[in-house]
């Protein structure tokens, strides 16, 4: 019909077909040009220099990039080539990451403004999203904009202090550590305990009841676990693939997300039936009646099965993983620092033999110098990464002496490495690689210390994960005189969603 009506006018379609090609050819050139002219405007302006380039072969997708990160990884050499690249190309420098133009920073002005001061002007994005997607797809760890605003609010109550300050909880578990830890001097891998420990401790909070882990090894706990860590290793993988995560095989994956979804949603079937049967005395009795469980606080604000599945999952694996992994880390160190050993059991003799109270683990100052160190020469998180909303110009990086402001546009991807960014010489000093837990005595968190990210959207279970590591350290020490290294290797990385020991914390203690 449409033919016959540009025949009668006259008019051959083909020409009027060739005439709409053509005429949105010249609008998007003319829309590049436009784009091309008012940024080249922007970076006269502020006198943007770009930042030096890692080479990449590949200049469309970066399959190098991502072929080179997957072998770092399973060499167990990714952070170690990252402060290498930074070493090289400098502490800002650009490349390529699947269909993202990306830049690499560990310039602490720049982390301040993409996490802080410029923090609207970027997401979280579909890097992470994708590779989150098919196990948190409902989180707050990869929810953007309302929606991440909403989930923050969600949650956020929950951490109060009197929620993270459950130390009674906290001895229950404590009390299976300490009789988990060998008293005869054999080989024992902390880490392996710390994780099961930190597993019984989460779940209690999260559902009022624990999986018991620590004193039951051969249940579920186990099972749970090997899931978890199955599950990690797919979503690092799925961020280093990109656009082509979903082209992979990847059915143990799979296997391992079905299994922790179908534990996750038992509970959260329990908690809403359970809130749905609860008689109007119960619905009025006072806040602060009963133990503190987290999942029924939230239970009463959403009957969504997706997004409480999803918000438990996500808060079990961080609870889990950063407090045994901050634990393990620091038990691996104190092994080989008998000083360091020395001072702190000095310090925790301040009390006594006396469980400490909230406000005593504060006080505990070089116990706290020693977890910044930890968190300093092995941070839990090995990076992050945002992506640009809009044109934006990072303070520094660009030019050869990485000292101009650099343009960054819409759509790029920018990643800081945080194990580079403190151990930084320039930043951390000549012994920046050594552990020294008194140079915190001087030293003031700053943007150069980011163990749990910064700005608004910083690790919104932070304190929890503090309180938890100190308790533990102080209640070991009480019952532990002594601690020897049964590892001769140096620290390892394994590199997941979490930095870890690949060797674990294999040591011997010794009982009072």
């Amino acid at each position: 019909m449409a033919t016959k009506i540009l025949e009668m006018n006259g008019s051959d379609p083909r020409l009027l077909l060739g005439g709409l090609v053509l005429g949105s050819l010249f609008y998007v050139i003319a829309l590049r040009l436009r784009t091309y002219a008012a940024r080249r405007k922007i970076i006269l302006q502020h006198g943007c220099k770009p930042p030096s380039k890692y080479p990449v072969w590949d200049p469309f997708f970066g399959v190098d990039v991502i072929y080179d990160a997957i072998r770092a990884v399973k060499r167990k050499t990714f952070m170690s080539e990252k402060t290498s690249h930074y070493n090289t190309y400098g502490n800002t420098h650009s490349s390529r990451l699947t269909t993202f133009p990306v830049i690499s920073t560990i310039e602490p002005e720049n982390i301040k403004t993409v996490l802080s001061t410029n923090f609207k002007d970027f997401v979280i994005g579909t890097p992470r999203q994708r590779a989150f997607g098919p196990v948190i797809a409902n989180s707050l760890l990869v929810a953007d904009g309302i929606e991440w605003e909403h989930s923050r609010a969600f949650l956020k109550p929950s951490f109060a202090r009197s929620q993270v300050g459950d130390l009674a909880t906290l001895e229950t578990h404590v009390k299976n550590l300490i009789e988990a830890v060998p008293r005869d001097g054999l080989t024992v891998d902390m880490a392996e305990l710390f994780l099961r420990y930190t597993a019984d401790v989460t779940t209690d909070f999260m559902f009022g009841e624990s999986i018991f882990s620590l004193p039951h090894p051969e249940a579920f706990g186990g099972a749970l676990a090997e899931a978890c860590r199955i599950g990690q290793l797919g979503v690092e993988r799925r961020f280093r693939l990109g656009i082509f995560a979903d082209f992979v095989p990847q059915r143990p994956f799979y296997r391992a997300v079905k299994e922790v979804h179908t534990y996750m949603e038992a509970h959260v079937g329990r908690a809403i039936q359970q809130r749905h049967l609860q008689t109007d005395n119960e619905k009025d009795r006072p806040k602060d009646a009963g133990k503190y469980v987290f999942l029924n606080e939230l239970a009463k604000l959403t009957d969504d099965r997706l997004v409480l599945r999803d918000q438990l999952l996500g808060i079990f694996l961080a609870g889990r993983d950063t407090t045994a992994t901050l634990l393990a880390n620091m038990f691996f160190v104190l092994a080989r620092e008998p000083e360091v050993w020395k001072r702190l059991q000095e310090e925790i003799s301040s009390l006594n033999g006396r469980k400490p109270t909230l406000d005593e683990l504060k006080g505990l100052k070089y116990l706290g110098f020693c977890l910044n160190e930890t968190l300093r020469l092995y941070p839990i998180i090995q990076g992050s990464s945002r992506v640009a909303l809009k044109d934006i110009i990072l303070p520094q990086g660009g030019g050869d002496d990485g000292k101009s402001p650099v343009f960054v546009a819409a759509g790029t991807l920018v990643i800081f490495h945080f194990m580079s960014l403190h151990r930084r010489k320039d930043l951390w000093g000549d012994d920046a690689d050594e552990f020294r837990p008194e140079r915190w005595q001087d030293e003031k968190a700053s943007w150069n210390f980011l163990p749990f990210g910064g700005g608004p959207r910083n690790c919104i279970g932070q304190q929890f994960a503090l309180t938890e590591a100190s308790y533990t350290v102080v209640r070991l020490l009480q019952e532990f005189s002594g601690i020897e290294s049964r590892d001769a290797q140096p620290w390892t990385e394994s590199v997941g969603v979490t930095c870890t020991s690949a060797n674990g914390a294999k040591i011997a203690m010794v009982a009072r």
